[in-house]
């Protein structure tokens, strides 16, 4: 495997293994630590509670965001799912590091679907729920539910503490899969999708189909919890239900280049003529 620090010197070396994909998840947790605005925004996430995810994947993003920087100059980036706004103040941190401008969209609920009360929370109940409801039993399992938070103010914080500014983020409020947001996204042109909403198999898939058709050829389709089948023993895999619908993606013209941990990257073909590719799916 490669040790090159570019992306084109890693994604030219590298093989879906288990060495390879250990070894990758090693490395960019490392040099994640290596970039002190990197680190610092990861320790800060981690001490405050504000996102999931690996150290590695900072790293990553940084690879990403830097060739795009390098080879369009002004990226345009969206992130389904954005919780409290780990990565999305990580794209901006990035591109502010080099210089250089993003434009960011973030599509999100941006509030949590169930209650802070203690009581409602705790095992006892949920077990009871569960006995009432198999939905509920999946969605839990798969991490569909967050707290009820004033999300919108946790993130612009995040974005203050880096001195980043949160209103120029185009925020569509909505799941990823309802009709007025896919009316706003419909005609946009970008370089990343990261797809990290909901993350039953169903909405996954819609997820895919719908936002896939948006992505520029050589862009990129990252998609979380995604590593369920793949090999490797290092790093935690993510969900069976997110990781079997990724399984019509290549059909839409794309190639799986990279996995990093529970991130799966894969990136549009240069020439996709998928009639698929040109719908939308509610």
């Amino acid at each position: 495997m490669s040790t090159s620090n570019t992306l084109e010197g890693i994604l030219s070396q590298y093989r879906n293994s288990a060495y390879n994909n250990d070894l990758v998840w090693i490395n960019f947790t490392r040099r994640t630590d290596k970039f002190p605005f990197l680190k610092e925004h990861r320790d800060f996430i981690e001490k405050n509670n504000l996102g999931f995810g690996d150290r590695a994947f900072h790293y990553m993003w940084y690879l990403l965001i830097s060739h795009l920087v390098l080879k369009n100059g002004h990226p345009k980036v969206l992130e389904i799912g954005v919780y409290k706004g780990q990565v999305i103040s990580l794209w901006a941190l990035i591109a502010k590091y080099l210089n250089s401008t993003i434009d960011i969209v973030a599509v999100s609920p941006f509030t949590g679907n169930i209650s802070n009360n203690v009581f409602l929370n705790n095992p006892f109940v949920n077990k009871v729920r569960g006995y009432i409801s198999q939905k509920f039993i999946q969605n839990q399992k798969v991490g569909n539910y967050h707290p009820r938070q004033d999300y919108f103010s946790i993130i612009r914080e995040v974005f203050e503490h880096f001195e980043l500014n949160f209103d120029e983020v185009n925020k569509i409020k909505g799941y990823s899969n309802s009709e007025p947001v896919l009316k706003c996204i419909k005609d946009m042109h970008l370089d990343i999708v990261y797809i990290d909403g909901d993350h039953s198999y169903d909405a996954v898939v819609k997820d895919i189909q719908n936002y896939s058709s948006l992505i520029k050829p050589s862009g990129f389709l990252v998609m979380d919890d995604a590593s369920y089948f793949l090999p490797g023993n290092q790093f935690w895999k993510g969900y069976e239900e997110v990781s079997r619908a990724c399984a019509i993606i290549e059909d839409l013209g794309f190639t799986n280049v990279l996995n990093v941990g529970h991130n799966r990257i894969y990136q549009k073909d240069l020439v996709t003529t998928r009639s698929i590719n040109k719908k939308i799916f509610l």
